[in-house]
């Protein structure tokens, strides 16, 4: 549900940044305390001020790149119901007001690969993809997949040629004695880029909407232990895999699901997750207009193989102004060289 005051509580955090100074020795030390253990933290001189900023300093470094290595820009954006739903009275598609806010945010961002998260048929991908090449961000090669909702599916569009798949729209887990099918299935495909193949997981885990059969909890970690698993087969077979996951995980850091989906901290497998913020440092990337609710839903994790080729000062939230017109979530900007 949308509401005609996200324009004044899309500003909420600027108010809310002077009560956070007031309390800022014991909050920042309580929760730096707390997330040292659960997430992978760059130093603060590699994240840029803004996402302006980011898109500048990306360019400003592309000379640096030495010959045959190139940068790629990965955005993870839920783009929130791309889709035809009711709406209203009436089944109508996203509003022509939300995909224009939509593709400019997309557009200023120039991304080489666009995860998605929340778009509806192929039909409605392929629309995304023609609006997206019209205004110069031509990604001509896509994978589309989805589970058991009919309504919301996963897509993945790329600048570089698509050289695999193996997504999974009917893995099944066990709850409360009942067999289930993952929602919106995980989508896996890999992206040669000159010669080098970065391989990516996209999932959207089960939403904290209750539900009348089970318990939406756990529902999202058994969908999660399904994603740690797929993640688990590919980087025990082959160690050095590029792999990234990324998505809406619908749950927020310190979870018993992000627990389950970045794997055992130690092991060889373990996926650590990008500590992204935005301009003011901030780190929510989704907001529930009717409770005033703010939470970091989103994620991007990557393997070991990564860990050297990451652009930190060009990764961020995107916090571009329009965001609460075209979506309740905030998209992910991940820059790598891989």
């Amino acid at each position: 549900m949308r509401s005609s005051l996200i324009p004044f509580f899309k500003n909420a955090p600027l108010m809310a940044g002077a009560f956070f100074l007031l309390f800022s020795n014991v909050g920042c030390k309580e929760q730096s305390g707390q997330t040292d253990k659960w997430i992978s933290k760059p130093d603060e001189k590699e994240l840029a001020a803004s996402p302006t900023e980011q898109v500048e300093k990306a360019e400003e470094a592309a000379p640096e790149t030495a010959p045959g290595e190139e940068t790629v820009r990965f955005l993870s954006y839920n783009l929130e119901n791309y889709l035809t739903m009711r709406r209203g009275k009436s089944y109508l598609p996203k509003p022509e007001k939300e995909i224009d806010a939509l593709i400019g945010i997309i557009a200023r961002q120039k991304p080489d690969i666009l995860g998605i998260c929340e778009i509806g048929k192929e039909d409605d991908l392929l629309d995304l993809q023609t609006r997206l090449k019209n205004v110069g961000i031509d990604l001509p090669h896509y994978e589309h997949t989805g589970g058991a909702d009919d309504t919301r599916h996963l897509a993945l569009l790329s600048r570089y040629p698509i050289v695999a798949t193996d997504s999974q729209s009917d893995l099944s887990f066990e709850l409360t004695g009942q067999s289930r099918v993952i929602g919106r299935g995980i989508l896996d495909a890999t992206v040669d880029i000159g010669g080098s193949e970065l391989r990516f997981l996209g999932a959207h885990l089960k939403s904290k909407r209750e539900i009348e059969d089970a318990d939406q909890e756990l529902i999202r970690q058994a969908e999660g232990r399904l994603l740690r698993e797929h993640a688990d087969a590919i980087l025990r077979e082959k160690p050095e895999t590029m792999l990234i996951a990324y998505g809406d995980f619908n749950d927020t850091i310190g979870s018993k699901t992000l627990s389950i989906v970045r794997g055992r901290r130690n092991s060889k497998t373990h996926m650590p997750d990008f500590y992204f913020k935005d301009s003011r440092g901030e780190l929510w990337t989704h907001f529930w207009d009717y409770q005033d609710v703010y939470s970091r839903f989103d994620y991007v994790l990557f393997s070991e193989s990564l860990k050297s080729k990451l652009d930190g000062k060009a990764c961020g939230i995107v916090d571009d102004p329009r965001w609460g017109e075209a979506s309740d979530h905030r998209a992910l900007l991940f820059v790598v060289r891989p």
